[in-house]
């Protein structure tokens, strides 16, 4: 599959490993190809790989599917994966005893409710809103990447809200 083979070629040219471009030159499915990108979300994000026009191009329609949202505005509850792109607007709910991974990228702002016994991470980079409100025994945990993105937190009840800046662009 020919947009395969492009996405290794700059794989490859961004320095992923070997194993991974043997991989990817291989999937011969647009669907294989966006569960690759999320479980290795670590390389993508911290190569802007593949591009945002390029996802915009080749995997509107598809992604969405695994949790991978571009430009959107979306509204979600307990969801397990979640990348926001680009400048989506994200309403994220994790209840009950939900577990929530959110990676949140550009321009993105969201506005996440942790509540029950949820657990919740998020990474944040570039210029992002985010705002975190946890109530009864919910846990959020945020990794700030960079000082460009904005972050405002109502912590209430038995909750728990902590802010990790990690003081580097990305990974």
């Amino acid at each position: 599959m020919k947009i395969a083979k492009e996405l290794a070629k700059e794989a490859r040219r961004l320095g992923v490993c070997q194993e991974w471009h043997d991989k990817l030159q291989n999937l011969n499915s647009k669907r294989a190809m966006v569960e690759m990108y999320v479980r290795g979300i670590d390389f993508c994000l911290s190569n802007n790989y593949p591009s945002n026009d390029y996802i915009r191009a080749n995997f509107k329609g598809v992604m969405e599917e695994f949790g991978v949202f571009l430009d959107d505005n979306i509204s979600v509850t307990n969801i397990s994966n979640c990348v926001l792109l680009g400048n989506t607007t994200a309403n994220i709910m994790a209840n009950e005893y939900a577990v929530s991974r959110i990676f949140a990228k550009n321009n993105s702002t969201l506005d996440i409710k942790a509540m029950g016994n949820a657990f919740v991470l998020i990474d944040v980079f570039d210029y992002c809103n985010v705002h975190v409100t946890s109530s009864d025994n919910a846990k959020v945990c945020i990794y700030k990447y960079g000082d460009s993105c904005n972050v405002d937190i109502t912590q209430l009840d038995k909750s728990a809200i902590k802010i990790a800046n990690k003081n580097t662009k990305t990974y």
